[in-house]
């Protein structure tokens, strides 16, 4: 006797409970937690356990703000760096190396995310977008080649840079750094 097979449990990310609703919102489909009434669309239930965008980046500052903080933390660093030189090390420490490779890869995950958003509405092209998204996984691949060369030492999330599933989805790359940020 064959099994009905059951819809997979959609965790809400703002609380603990796992059944959801599907439910038409402005003619699509969308989730609803039956426990906290959370609804968001389908599309931004991401194949890993990591936050949600708007989970990772809700303390983010504003592009500018964050822009002139990486500048202001790309100075420091080349400063350190030069010291290090000057004291005969190789780098300056691994977690400013490691902090700079976050903040870079951050903001190419929104700017990415935010070209996809520009290009349903027709403001930009594929090939912009495609280029938003390749500069948003490298910026990730750089991170978590970082944190596994490190042994996951400065990471902050529960899932390791390691774990199989940053490798076994499209798009979980982000998905690694959005972990990080909100950590």
């Amino acid at each position: 006797m064959q099994q009905a097979m059951e819809r997979p449990a959609i965790v809400c990310r703002m609380c603990p409970g796992m059944k959801t609703d599907v439910i038409p919102v402005e003619g699509r489909q969308a989730l609803r937690c039956q426990r906290c009434r959370r609804t968001w669309p389908s599309y931004d239930t991401s194949p890993s356990p990591a936050p949600d965008y708007r989970t990772a980046y809700c303390t983010a500052p504003p592009e500018q703000e964050e822009d002139g903080a990486l500048t202001a933390l790309e100075a420091s660093l080349d400063t350190a760096t030069a010291a290090a030189k000057r004291a005969g090390e190789r780098r300056p420490a691994p977690m400013a190396r490691r902090l700079l490779l976050l903040r870079r890869a951050a903001p190419a995950d929104r700017r990415a995310s935010a070209a996809e958003l520009d290009h349903l509405r027709g403001r930009v092209t594929v090939t912009q977008v495609e280029h938003a998204l390749d500069c948003a996984d490298t910026a990730a691949t750089v991170l978590r080649g970082f944190d596994m060369e490190t042994d996951g030492v400065y990471a902050a999330g529960v899932l390791r840079g390691e774990y199989p599933i940053w490798g076994d989805e499209p798009d979980t790359g982000c998905a690694y750094v959005r972990q990080e940020y909100a950590e």
